[in-house]
C-alpha cells in the first residue's frame, strides 16, 4: 500500500517519512472497517496509506462516532 500511494498520506498529503511513533509515520488503514470479515480485512481496494496522526486522531474520533 505505501509504495501504491507513494508514500503519501491519502488523507492529508503528507509525506509519510517518520519513523514511528512521529505524527508522519505510516500507517496502512482499513478505509471500511472489516469487523472480522476477511474479504474485507485482505481486500486492497479497501486498504489506505495515511499518517499517523490522522489515524490515531481523525480516524479513530470517526470510528468511536460510529461514522466510520
Amino acid at each position: 500500500m505505501l509504495a501504491r500511494d507513494g508514500y503519501v498520506c491519502r488523507q492529508t498529503g503528507v509525506l509519510l517519512i517518520g519513523t514511528y511513533p512521529a505524527g508522519d509515520s505510516p500507517v496502512v488503514d482499513h478505509i471500511r472497517p472489516h469487523r472480522g470479515d476477511p474479504a474485507l480485512f485482505w481486500d486492497e481496494a479497501n486498504l489506505q496509506s495515511v499518517s499517523k496522526e490522522w489515524h490515531d486522531r481523525v480516524k479513530q474520533s470517526r470510528e468511536k462516532r460510529g461514522l466510520a
